[in-house]
């Protein structure tokens, strides 16, 4: 990879592979959060939340570069002081719960294409996870940023496929033209609770160097990381307003194309990058603890050691996944907003771009 697209486009493609699975590959958190305040509403609500991680992620990578802070225990430590240890808690609980959705979607649609058992989806997910923590850091970022470019051509193919299929539903969905009040509250909530992750993921900054590349990666990460929301509400309006109590959203509408060969290619897709999620959020996980055994210890954890991690954290979600993906995402992911307001959003817009910019 040449220098300007490690600094430009790598950091935002690794933020959008990380969500993608998390946030967007079931599409049961685009209904949850974006189709649910109705066709217009939840376009604005894209666009809103495209605005929101652009400006947070070129804060973070700023503030990142310019203090030298890139794994998430220094870059909380700078930016809330003793208030660091409260984060750390609160994602600690964030990761099982990302990883708990991820696990829940592996199991669930394997379960429900191919007829796997639950539990032997989520352990292939484990193995996934493991495998790539144990191959490091060069090797998690370059599959993260194509796999991460790579979803963003297959949802603009599966975005084809639903409008030649279903255009006339899609724009039957858009002749009401009203827009309901408070539209842009559950969209808020998708982003505070998502940018949650944005320090975990600052090992992709090492290549950043300059202000504009800072802002620029930023700005792009924004676009990349609300793209796939635009994409998938637009086809879930084909189904609207059936599409909002399906627990596998974006499966339902595949099925209702009738292409067989597209739903086996969107479970394939989707399994693996469900694990990638997991991947990029415990690679953040391993950076952090090689901070910290490097100041102990005076080196980094074995590769080993970063699988056992990587198992550990995603065993521990094994026991979640058993609630089900669609209380998960509703109950708590909701209530991961409400941290993401204080513990980081609000911290990074005035402490960070203060100590950045002077205002």
């Amino acid at each position: 990879m040449i220098k300007w697209f490690k600094a430009w486009i790598v950091p935002g493609a690794v933020f959008q592979s990380v969500i993608v699975g998390g946030g967007y590959g079931t599409g049961r958190e685009v209904v949850e959060y974006v189709s649910s305040a109705g066709p217009w509403g939840g376009l604005a609500n894209t666009a809103l939340i495209g605005v929101l991680f652009g400006l947070v992620l070129a804060v973070a990578f700023d503030y990142a570069r310019h203090f030298e802070v890139r794994d998430y225990r220094l870059f909380i430590k700078s930016l809330l002081g003793p208030g660091w240890m409260l984060y750390e808690a609160v994602m600690i609980i964030a990761f099982v719960l990302v990883l708990a959705v991820a696990g829940s979607a592996a199991g669930q649609v394997l379960h429900d294409s191919f007829g796997i058992p639950f539990v032997a989806g989520v352990g292939l997910m484990l193995l996934i996870v493991v495998t790539f923590n144990y191959s490091g850091r060069q090797w998690i970022e370059r599959t993260l940023t194509a796999w991460g470019l790579l979803m963003s051509l297959l949802l603009v193919v599966y975005t084809v496929l639903v409008f030649v299929h279903m255009g006339e539903e899609i724009a039957g969905a858009f002749t009401v033209v009203e827009l309901e009040s408070g539209w842009w509250r559950s969209g808020v909530r998708f982003f505070l609770y998502t940018a949650m992750l944005v320090p975990v993921l600052l090992y992709a900054t090492d290549h950043i160097e300059t202000r504009a590349q800072a802002w620029g990666a930023g700005l792009i990460g924004g676009v990349l990381g609300a793209l796939p929301a635009v994409l998938c509400h637009l086809t879930f309006m084909a189904g609207y307003p059936q599409i909002l109590e399906q627990a596998l959203p974006t499966y339902w509408t595949i099925l209702r194309l009738a292409l067989p060969a597209a739903a086996t290619v969107y479970v394939i897709v989707l399994f693996v990058t469900i694990a990638q999620t997991g991947v990029g959020i415990l690679q953040g996980i391993n950076e952090r603890l090689d901070a910290w055994w490097l100041e102990r210890r005076g080196r980094a954890l074995t590769p080993r050691l970063h699988a056992l991690i990587a198992a550990g954290a995603v065993l521990a979600s094994l026991l979640l996944s058993n609630f089900g993906i669609v209380a998960l995402v509703a109950q708590g992911y909701g209530t991961l907003a409400w941290f993401g307001i204080f513990l980081f959003v609000a911290p990074v817009l005035t402490i960070g771009a203060w100590r950045l910019y002077g205002i």
